[in-house]
């Protein structure tokens, strides 16, 4: 797949090297501009977050409130009633609690009583736009005003960044090493959970809004912007490549499995990547709305894809595995 790189050298802001193999391009970057942030779309049919918890229950939040589906027939199993309705961000905890990130506070719900708790209420932000949990179980919380970390237990702040570079932690990771990966509206940076300390910022993406975080089997970091997909490798703190099938293309939602697949989810389209050569091997059709705004795996299987519009999944099992890009259709489960 050929690459212009005079129109993405301008688009990007960015000095490349002229390097690249199948639909992934190799770049060393220096960053020159920093684009305006994204301005989101409202929409009350938006699938906002997935999850697919332990006991293989999927958790669906909108921007109408949170639902419990059956993750193999996608049957749903209860509304949630929380405060606030929009959700913005899931995480299932390793004691199976479940915390519901929302534009107006954190809530905690337990499994068994179903009861729901308003968790720290001296957040730096009461918009609530990430959750991940670290290897010592404690919980952070990304926030439009920075970071905290919490007890998942009393809720108390044991560390608080409210000045991160680029402010808004729009999307965490923690990698195999337990670092914790934030992407914010300034980039792409590595945060020591322990001590609560940045690490590192990687280059190739300052000056760029990082949207969506993943980790692929090789434990690789993979980062969605407003302009591309672009591969980091968490040991060297450097991107190495970016996708060039979806260059100039606003990244809202990733996710990879054990098969080595990477599923790219834009405002436009939903494929399916090589994660070795960056070749686009499936493009989803009859999804509830062609934007892409999160996705989950139940096991490796089945996809779940929330879009502007309902959610629809996708079984990938059988996929060719050459680069043909091949046309799959998804089933729709579900309209606000």
């Amino acid at each position: 797949m050929s690459v212009r790189w005079s129109s993405l050298q301008t688009l990007l802001g960015i000095t490349l090297s002229a390097c690249c193999w199948g639909g992934l391009a190799i770049a060393q970057t220096v960053p020159q501009i920093s684009p305006q942030p994204r301005v989101p779309r409202a929409a009350e049919q938006r699938i906002s977050s997935l999850l697919v918890d332990s006991h293989q229950r999927l958790w669906v939040g909108t921007w109408k409130g949170l639902l419990q589906l059956d993750a193999h027939s996608g049957r749903i199993i209860r509304t949630v009633t929380l405060p606030h309705p929009v959700v913005t961000a899931l995480l299932e905890d390793r004691h199976g609690y479940l915390w519901v990130g929302t534009s107006l506070g954190l809530f905690q719900i337990q499994p068994h009583t179903q009861k729901i708790t308003r968790v720290a209420l001296n957040l730096p932000s009461s918009r609530v736009l990430s959750l991940a949990e670290d290897r010592a179980g404690m919980v952070w919380v990304g926030t439009e005003q920075g970071l905290v970390r919490l007890s998942p237990y009393t809720g108390e702040v044991f560390a608080r960044l409210p000045n991160i570079p680029g402010i808004a932690a729009n999307a965490l990771q923690i990698d195999n090493h337990g670092q914790l990966w934030v992407g914010t509206l300034d980039g792409l940076f590595k945060l020591n959970p322990g001590i609560a300390k940045i690490t590192a910022r990687i280059p190739f993406v300052s000056g760029q809004v990082v949207q969506t975080l993943t980790l692929d089997p090789a434990g690789r970091i993979w980062a969605g912007t407003p302009r591309n997909v672009i591969l980091v490798d968490p040991q060297k703190n450097t991107a190495i490549a970016r996708v060039n099938g979806v260059t100039n293309e606003d990244i809202l939602a990733l996710a990879s499995n054990r098969a080595n697949e990477l599923w790219i989810g834009t405002a436009t389209q939903l494929v399916r990547v090589n994660s070795n050569s960056g070749g686009i091997q499936t493009a989803v059709l009859n999804l509830p709305s062609s934007t892409i705004t999160s996705l989950s795996f139940a096991g490796d299987r089945t996809l779940w894809i929330g879009t502007m519009n309902g959610l629809a999944r996708f079984d990938n099992a059988g996929l060719e595995k050459f680069e043909n890009r091949e046309q799959k259709r998804a089933t729709v489960v579900y309209r606000p």
